[in-house]
């Protein structure tokens, strides 16, 4: 099975996984998906040391760079432009929520990002995404 096979496969699987810090987070699900899909468990130093959206605060800060951006960064690189984004990369989406930003870590699929709800995963637009980052599993 090839590494996106593997990548396609983890999502179909957790489509339907409620969003739970600590648990299966934006951040948690797409460092999971990296993980599946290259081996390298980006997350390593978070997995459980947070239950709450205060707690992940936290834990970038003391695990981290400081916030989510930077830790990306210091993980994976500098960002590339949002809509070079292929097929298993790390992209960062505007999520709005109630008409209010709330960034969330995703995966792109193609021209659609799976990103982590209360009820599940859903899909978002390419054009939603801020900035994306490269994930070497495209062979």
């Amino acid at each position: 099975m090839n590494n996106l096979t593997r990548l396609f496969a983890y999502i179909d699987a957790n489509k339907n996984t409620p969003f739970e810090w600590g648990k299966f987070d934006c951040c948690l699900f797409a460092a999971n998906a990296i993980k599946v899909a290259t081996g390298s468990d980006i997350a390593a130093d978070f997995r459980g040391k947070y239950n709450t959206a205060r707690g992940a605060k936290k834990a970038l800060k003391r695990y981290g760079n400081g916030d989510l951006i930077s830790t990306v960064i210091a993980k994976l690189g500098d960002a590339k432009p949002p809509l070079q984004a292929k097929r298993g990369d790390l992209v960062l989406v505007d999520n709005l929520q109630g008409g209010v930003n709330d960034p969330a870590l995703g995966i792109c699929l193609g021209h659609l990002v799976a990103v982590t709800t209360q009820t599940g995963l859903k899909t978002v637009e390419l054009t939603r995404v801020t900035m994306a980052w490269e994930v070497l599993c495209h062979q």
